[in-house]
């Protein structure tokens, strides 16, 4: 069994499997009890905390579906969250995917902290709410400058080599990430030991080792697919142009997408992909032809 294997299903969001990983409540264990006396206080807020985290997770994870891609799972353990996704084989996919992390960690930093500041009466009611807002917000703001950090696995490694890809190769752009990654952790590891921080040199090993597995997992996966943001905007109106028009004369039952050789619909598979083929006739992904993959 895998070290993710051993995980505890969560739930079922938006057709996402999340997991909780056997160490996520050990370590939530020790987090909390870091309050001391004040353990509903360490609960919440740790809360908040795995909460932003599996929001974060999901933005990579419904980014990559936008993107044409698959998002089965995700699985949140000490270090974060872990969304397996994979999105179109394109560096813009790629790029929206590792964006969408950071950006709803940023929205809820700037959001939460914004709402703490207003002034109202019911943070003198609720002196508890506001505390636990505020330090959620800190929270979020450390998540976004932790994975801003332009090495693997962070998604600010991924970032890099998804905007170098728009110029080279992936392989290279891949190299290029990790070697900028690998100096960094360097330089973490010997800031770690000659400021006895031990934490800080074993995450920066625990980096350096990540760059190897990172240049294994996104091997050459065959020619680049063609990706269009405005397409994938025009494509989403096309949709509820459908809905609207069709909705008040035939309900929510009518189905928009139908492979040609299967028959499936959006309906019995909201998560579907299909795609026009070659021939002018639509299919899901499992039956699109060999010629037009």
């Amino acid at each position: 069994m895998s070290f993710f294997g051993l995980s505890v299903p969560f739930g079922r969001f938006f057709g996402i499997e999340v997991r909780l990983h056997f160490t996520f409540f050990l370590y939530a264990i020790v987090l909390i009890r870091e309050f001391g006396e004040n353990t509903w206080l360490g609960f919440l807020i740790v809360g908040g905390l795995y909460a932003s985290v599996l929001l974060h997770e999901f933005g990579h994870a419904l980014a990559a579906r936008w993107c044409d891609g698959e998002a089965p799972l995700i699985i949140l353990w000490p270090l974060g969250g872990l969304a397996v996704c994979r999105p179109l084989f394109n560096p813009t996919a790629h790029l929206l995917t590792s964006a969408a992390g950071p950006a709803v960690s940023v929205a809820l930093w700037l959001g939460l902290g914004a709402l703490v500041r207003i002034p109202s009466g019911l943070w003198d009611t609720w002196p508890l709410l506001h505390l636990w807002l505020a330090k959620v917000a800190g929270l979020n703001g450390m998540l976004v400058f932790f994975n801003l950090i332009p090495a693997f696995p962070m998604d600010g490694g991924r970032i890099l080599r998804d905007a170098l890809w728009h110029f080279t190769r992936v392989e290279r752009a891949t190299a290029v990430a990790v070697g900028i990654g690998r100096v960094l952790a360097a330089c973490g590891i010997v800031w770690g030991i000659f400021s006895g921080d031990y934490w800080l040199s074993i995450l920066a090993v625990f980096i350096f080792m990540m760059g190897s597995a990172e240049q294994q997992t996104l091997a050459w996966q065959g020619p680049v697919q063609p990706f269009s943001i405005l397409e994938r905007l025009r494509r989403g109106r096309r949709r509820r142009a459908f809905r609207e028009a069709h909705a008040p004369f035939l309900g929510e039952s009518v189905a928009f997408h139908r492979c040609a050789t299967c028959g499936v619909t959006e309906l019995e598979a909201p998560h579907e992909i299909f795609r026009v083929a070659s021939d002018g006739e639509e299919y899901c992904a499992k039956h699109l032809p060999r010629n037009d993959l």
